[in-house]
């Protein structure tokens, strides 16, 4: 394989639409964590991690941030915000039936959670629409509380101790949000980064990492984008993606081949039986211009089946 391809393969592993993949890998390391470390106001644990791809009749899918099962049955919808619009609350509304839907057709109806991290450049904001026919009801953290210099010398000391807790874990994971305006975000992204490659314990490396990426995709600029993936990389994060992407690659070549295979048998079924009616016509007296109108196809290709037809006759 050429350099240039094997560069493009690499970029290709760790681009942000693997954002599926590293959400399930952070959603699966979550189970057992409390909601209380994303700055929310519950203790409920997380027990499983649900599928976050919602269809609906667009160029593309709607997909929540998160969506986790909870200890007591219920069910919590994490999203996080960088803007503040009202118009959000029909994205939320749409996660909640989808949820609602999912639910009901397995036989459940549990208490459904819409839990939003709002970045620090958003104060405090309206959690509730309502009208006649539904109330939405967001519960919120703001992030702009949070002590956000303390965190990262906290997480730097106890990394520095060999003791990085969850709580620890989560602060470097959400830190990036937690700081107002693009620059100062940019800068904790990549220093929360360099933070997580200096844990010695490589399964929370790459918690951290996985976070990072869930969510910062809405902030983070392409020069960000492309220092985190040169740290990537060098991660199990990294090694992960990039096996998920030449796995994913292998199974679109073989179902594009697949495809072509079945066009190009159509399409030669197409022409024979076009063929057989064009001779059918000729027989029968109809002009080559005709035949060629009806059947949507070349004169030059009707004449060439007409001679072919008086050679073998």
């Amino acid at each position: 394989m050429e350099e240039k391809d094997v560069k493009k393969n690499t970029d290709t592993a760790i681009a942000y639409q693997n954002k599926d993949i590293v959400s399930k890998f952070f959603g699966d390391r979550m189970k057992g964590k409390s909601l209380s470390l994303f700055h929310l106001k519950s203790d409920l644990k997380v027990v499983d991690v649900r599928p976050t791809n919602i269809p609906i009749v667009q160029a593309r899918e709607l997909r929540m941030d998160n969506l986790f099962e909870l200890e007591d049955g219920s069910v919590a919808i994490l999203d996080y915000e960088s803007q503040y619009k009202t118009e959000n609350f029909t994205k939320y509304g749409r996660y909640i039936m989808e949820v609602l839907d999912r639910c009901l057709r397995e036989g459940k109806l549990p208490d459904i959670h819409m839990m939003v991290l709002y970045t620090a450049d958003i104060e405090e904001v309206n959690t509730i629409l309502e009208c006649t026919a539904c109330k939405i009801r967001v519960e919120a953290s703001y992030l702009m509380e949070v002590p956000s210099d303390k965190w990262l010398e906290d997480a730097k000391r106890h990394i520095s101790e060999g003791k990085v807790t969850d709580e620890v874990l989560m602060h470097l994971v959400i830190l990036p949000l937690t700081y107002k305006g693009e620059e100062e975000k940019q800068k904790a992204i990549r220093q929360c980064a360099d933070l997580a490659r200096q844990i010695p314990d490589k399964e929370q490396e790459s918690f951290v990492m996985a976070g990072i990426l869930t969510f910062t995709d809405k902030i983070i600029s392409d020069e960000t984008k492309q220092y985190i993936k040169e740290v990537l990389g060098m991660t199990q994060v990294g090694k992960m993606l990039m096996d998920e992407a030449r796995q994913q690659g292998l199974q679109q070549g073989i179902q594009q081949g697949i495809q072509q295979g079945m066009q190009q048998g159509m399409q030669q079924g197409d022409m024979e039986r076009a063929k057989k009616t064009a001779l059918n016509m000729l027989r029968r007296g109809d002009s080559l211009n005709d035949i060629a109108n009806i059947l949507d196809l070349p004169v030059e290709r009707i004449k060439t089946w007409e001679e072919e037809a008086c050679a073998m006759a």
